[in-house]
């Protein structure tokens, strides 16, 4: 798929930043995230500030190697719910400033194939929708997803997942060939948007998979809308997604493209 505007990634960093602001000062930071279960909501939005300082580090000093994660400004996060709303909404909006300057093209280090500030922009976009689902849903909210940045949420996460060496799936190695090729059609998975463009094949390889955007056929098929195909390939569920064909398939792919 073609990547969206800059400008788009930034506008919805924004908004989904002060979603997830808001979810954390109105509720309970102590409050169990469903599909993270090891953390709370104030570990979530922890974690989601951090990588954002992380983020900034990265663009503000050109970095072309990956940064530790000491000595990051602003590290330390307040323990209260607003304190830590303001904590994190200040480094989001110091993020998305220092992108908005820099624009798309500047050359930074980045972890998967890209190593410019438009890899930075998208992925922090991505990763803080998927983080103001978890804190909706630790909070009982809810709120709309536009179809086309939930499409290029599953193609961001493809994308980067083929990238060699890329650290952030450990589970891909489920999904790798072991022994003979398998035949044409085995083991590959089918995902359709239903409301706006968006397919992807994928296939299992020796290094673990490769995919095709466009129609076809394999041994399973998951549809449904960008939305609902978004927390199903980031097991965000329960997802309204249909899944025809290979069961087993299907479940494979979803575990194998877990998001560390």
């Amino acid at each position: 798929m073609q990547w969206l505007e800059h400008e788009r990634y930034l506008a919805a960093l924004d908004a989904d930043t002060a979603a997830l602001a808001e979810a954390v000062a109105d509720g309970d930071p102590e409050a169990r995230v469903p599909a993270c279960p090891d953390w709370d909501l104030g570990a979530l939005v922890r974690h989601t500030g951090t990588v954002h300082r992380w983020a900034f580090h990265i663009v503000d000093t050109r970095a072309t190697e990956r940064p530790g994660w000491d000595d990051l400004p602003d590290a330390e996060a307040p323990a209260d719910g607003a304190g830590l709303a303001r904590w994190f909404e200040s480094g989001s909006r110091r993020l998305a400033a220092l992108l908005r300057e820099r624009g798309p093209a500047e050359p930074v280090w980045g972890w998967a194939w890209e190593r410019h500030t438009g890899f930075w922009a998208r992925r922090m976009a991505q990763e803080t929708l998927v983080h103001r689902i978890d804190a909706e849903q630790a909070t009982g909210r809810a709120s709309a997803v536009d179809a086309d940045l939930a499409a290029d949420n599953v193609d961001e996460l493809l994308h980067n997942a083929t990238a060699r060496g890329a650290r952030a799936f450990p589970n891909l190695k489920a999904l790798a060939v072991t022994g003979a090729e398998p035949q044409e059609g085995d083991g590959t998975l089918h995902l359709h948007c239903t409301d706006t463009p968006g397919e992807w094949l994928l296939r299992r390889t020796a290094e673990g998979f490769a995919y095709d955007e466009g129609h076809a056929k394999g041994a399973a098929a998951v549809r449904g809308t960008a939305r609902e195909l978004l927390l199903w390939i980031n097991r965000r569920g329960p997802a309204e997604v249909e899944v025809l064909g290979d069961t087993e398939v299907a479940r494979l792919w979803s575990e194998g493209l877990v998001f560390d």
